[in-house]
């Protein structure tokens, strides 16, 4: 099964037009969901059952004692249609609209940080005898989060307390998700992305037409500074991120403006002579890369994407970036 050029445009307007669609013409929609989960581009649902899949057993508390997840049985899931999935990715998806809106405007960005995608936390209880479906998620600008990925922010900025959009705006520092609404995303579907060829369309990794999609859509609402070359911290899991690294490593340049302070070597290596450094940080070839052994971002190596000195002063070893 190989995809066409044709099969990205519902994918790119399920991310970025959603809401200029009728009723009706959602239901287009499931070709894109279709070709996220690597099905055959058609207009029927059989990617909910990848959808399951990629969600299947979860369940835990989180650090702030909100439910995060909730174990879904097959017989509970099969009730959910998927337009109700659709449904609350959407709600999601327009108030994560929203919160980046507050956070670009009036504001010009000397530094952003890119992360993956906003997580997809879809709780389905029964509840007096019928199905009761809240999205239960927490995006980095929502309010408490407490991710490891809005810890990896206040750690870089030295800031515990205030708001993550407090935080990023204080230090001119913009923001936004490669894939920009919620869907459960797992290891095993990032290494189909990265290594099947059917998710080589127009010469490119899906995740690259993502990236590139995420970047058009950024400059287009936030203002990027031209006093100073850009910096970017990107904290993508490793399988998505080698993917950029390695379609980069020829392209090299990121272009986030036409002005020469706005276009980014992007396999940039580090500035920091990093030689008879003995302690803690394990760090990657790449500068920008600020993903840890965690699969997570850490703040130490976000300081170095973004030029300053992190806490500890030495590194435990250069790690190669591979799959």
């Amino acid at each position: 099964m190989t995809y066409e050029p044709d099969d990205l445009f519902y994918l790119k307007e399920l991310f970025y037009n959603i809401e200029n669609y009728s009723e009706i013409e959602k239901e287009q929609l499931n070709k894109s969901l279709n070709l996220f989960y690597g099905l055959a581009s058609d207009n029927n649902n059989k990617w909910k059952k990848n959808f399951k899949d990629v969600i299947k057993g979860k369940g835990g508390i989180s650090n702030s004692g909100k439910q995060k997840y909730t174990e879904i049985s097959q017989k509970e899931f099969d009730k959910v249609s998927p337009k109700i999935i659709i449904k609350k990715a959407l709600e999601k998806k327009a108030d994560i609209n929203k919160k980046l809106k507050k956070l670009y405007d009036g504001k010009q960005f000397k530094r952003t940080i890119i992360y993956e995608a906003p997580p997809y936390l879809l709780s389905i209880k029964e509840k007096n005898g019928s199905l009761n479906n809240e999205f239960v998620a927490e995006f980095i600008l929502d309010n408490n989060c407490s991710s490891p990925y809005s810890n990896a922010i206040r750690g870089c900025f030295d800031n515990e307390n205030e708001p993550i959009l407090n935080i990023l705006t204080s230090n001119k520092c913009g923001f936004f998700d490669v894939i920009p609404m919620p869907l459960p995303i797992n290891s095993d579907l990032r290494n189909m992305w990265a290594t099947e060829d059917k998710f080589v369309i127009k010469g490119k990794r899906i995740f690259v037409h993502f990236f590139e999609w995420g970047i058009e859509n950024y400059i287009k609402q936030a203002e990027i500074s031209k006093d100073k070359k850009h910096r970017i911290a990107i904290g993508i899991p490793l399988n998505n991120a080698i993917t950029l690294y390695e379609y980069f490593a020829a392209k090299k340049i990121v272009k986030f403006g036409c002005h020469k302070n706005q276009k980014i070597s992007f396999n940039d290596p580090h500035s920091i002579d990093f030689k008879d450094k003995k302690s803690g940080l394990w760090i990657h070839p790449f500068k920008n890369c600020v993903i840890s052994t965690s699969n997570t971002p850490n703040a130490e190596l976000m300081k170095l994407a973004f030029d300053k000195l992190p806490a500890v002063n030495s590194v435990k070893a250069i790690l190669p970036c591979r799959r």
